[in-house]
């Protein structure tokens, strides 16, 4: 099965064709490289949060009767 393309993804495809097609290149590489660091920051953000300590449930001690 093939992962879903985010909408970043199709951002980042459309300034790479544009990178080939320009011919000053630098406007281009600068956005892409700031794209880049935006998604890292986006994906380091998101691990983070999945990886936070989850509070714990509770629960009551089990007394013997």
């Amino acid at each position: 099965m093939a992962k879903e393309q985010e909408a970043v993804d199709n951002l980042l495809d459309a300034l790479v064709w544009m990178r080939r097609k320009a011919k000053e290149r630098e406007p281009v590489d600068a956005l892409i490289d700031e794209l880049v660091k935006m998604r890292r920051k986006a994906k380091k953000k998101v691990a983070k949060k999945k990886t936070a300590k989850k509070p714990e449930k509770k629960t009551r001690k089990r007394t013997r009767r």
